[in-house]
């Protein structure tokens, strides 16, 4: 371990990068428990970011723990945060999907960050727009960003060449899509051998399609639920189409998907589905498994071709109410969002080339615009990898300047599980759109008023 931190703060300055402001402005002491950072996982790289920052600043020590957990879109991870702090035993920070923290903040589960920003002089101008806009709630900022990623549409290009399509030019309208999806498609009777495009697979949502079509999810003043938009509901009734056009429908789609496994094995890889809107996080799979996949990578089709976006997600790092030692805390989360990425990722790569010489590593998108070119010319412009890895990777990069993010608001779980169940009622024809927009409009309006009723009675 001593070797890897000594190498990666080697980088650090070899790279003449400047320790952050966090650094040094104040010297926090005393004990960090860390809730979502697992120290012990091989090739992570966390345990010499750990030692870094203990080196950094001697009196403190960092007690990680992946368990309980804050992530996921379910109550029961809100529970296990709220009574951790009823008990007066909330760790001092805590993993959030980024998303979740204005509904952390909105109960009185978190510490607004503002006093350590100023504190530490960060600016926290330095992490992507929408990636703070996500973690601001009445005017405060609730959480240290940590991550970002986009969505995209991949395409191999060999099936195009196969089926007549230019292998270059990707679906541009959503008629488009289904026109290719379509052609691509191989059928064995009423089996599929091979899909085109399958529009909830892959990682999109009901999110994209919404947002393509002008869809807001909720009010401008956050207090009005809007998954009956007619925007929204076109939006579904896309993707219904998208299914309905294989034989037996989404029923006869999910039981072919079910023959999908993961990674190396990956339905892309294996030629198995011709297209995919997934994250940009799949190229790095398709980088160490098909490093020679002749595939392309494009922002996603929209309703006419027009205005291109993608969605955004990603965590952060968020300091509860009551934590022991909240200015610790905001150290390590800033230290972990920024100067402790090149300790981690020499940490990674050693394990990496260990293991395979031949590995290829692509950076993760990093939320401070400085670190992620830098990461982009070291690990993906300077690297010795293929060109169309390069390409494609960095298109991705850049869809982070037409990304979108999900609505800021105290309902988010509750508005996430609503869409989703939303798109798969319909999908599965146990509701019309329509009448399935209305139900879950109806579930997270109920849940708006009670929270601002009582939100505004304090």
């Amino acid at each position: 371990m001593k070797r890897i931190l000594a190498l990666g703060l080697m980088v650090m300055l070899l790279l003449g990068i400047a320790l952050s402001p966090a650094i040094a402005a104040p010297q926090p002491t005393g004990t960090v428990v860390f809730w979502g950072m697992n120290p012990e996982a091989v090739g992570s790289g966390n345990a010499e970011m750990i030692a870094a920052l203990e080196e950094l600043y001697p009196g403190l020590v960092v007690d990680a723990q992946t368990t309980p957990a804050t992530e996921g879109y379910s109550t029961q991870d809100v529970t296990k945060l709220l009574a951790s702090i009823a008990a007066g035993t909330p760790p001092d920070v805590t993993t959030l999907d980024r998303f979740t923290a204005s509904q952390f903040a909105a109960r009185g589960a978190l510490q607004p960050i503002d006093p350590f920003l100023e504190a530490f002089e960060v600016d926290i101008n330095e992490y992507a727009a929408y990636t703070v806009a996500e973690v601001t709630f009445d005017g405060k900022i609730w959480a240290v960003p940590n991550g970002t990623d986009t969505r995209l549409l991949y395409w191999n290009k060999d099936m195009f060449e196969e089926v007549g399509l230019d292998p270059e030019v990707p679906p541009n309208t959503w008629d488009e899509l289904l026109d290719f999806a379509e052609k691509l498609t191989i059928l064995d009777g009423d089996n599929i051998d091979r899909i085109g495009f399958i529009p909830n697979y892959g990682n999109v949502w009901l999110y994209m399609y919404g947002f393509q079509n002008g869809a807001t999810f909720l009010s401008a003043d956050g207090r009005t639920a809007m998954l009956n938009d007619p925007n929204l509901v076109e939006a579904v009734e896309f993707m219904v189409k998208g299914y309905d056009m294989y034989p037996g429908g989404a029923a006869a789609v999910n039981a072919f998907q079910s023959s999908f496994l993961g990674e190396g094995d990956s339905p892309f890889i294996q030629q198995q589905v011709a297209m995919i809107i997934d994250g940009h996080w799949a190229m790095e799979n398709y980088a160490r498994f098909a490093p020679d996949m002749n595939y392309g990578v494009a922002l996603p089709p929209t309703p006419t071709g027009e205005g291109k976006l993608t969605w955004a997600g990603g965590w952060s790092w968020a300091i509860p109410a009551g934590a022991n030692n909240p200015e610790g805390g905001f150290a390590a989360a800033r230290f972990f969002t920024s100067d402790g990425i090149f300790v981690q990722i020499p940490a990674i790569l050693e394990y990496r080339l260990e293991e395979d010489p031949d590995s290829v590593y692509l950076p993760p998108l990093h939320c401070i615009d400085w670190i992620k070119e830098r990461l982009l010319k070291e690990y993906v412009d300077d690297a010795d990898i293929n060109p169309i890895i390069k390409q494609n990777f960095t298109i991705g990069a850049n869809a982070m300047d037409v990304a979108l993010f999900r609505p800021v608001t105290p309902v988010g779980e509750i508005l996430w599980t609503e869409h989703v169940k939303m798109a798969e009622k319909s999908f599965y024809h146990e509701l019309t759109p329509q009448e399935a927009a209305d139900a879950a409009n109806a579930v997270v309006q109920e849940e708006l008023d009670k929270f601002w009723s009582e939100y505004d009675a304090k």
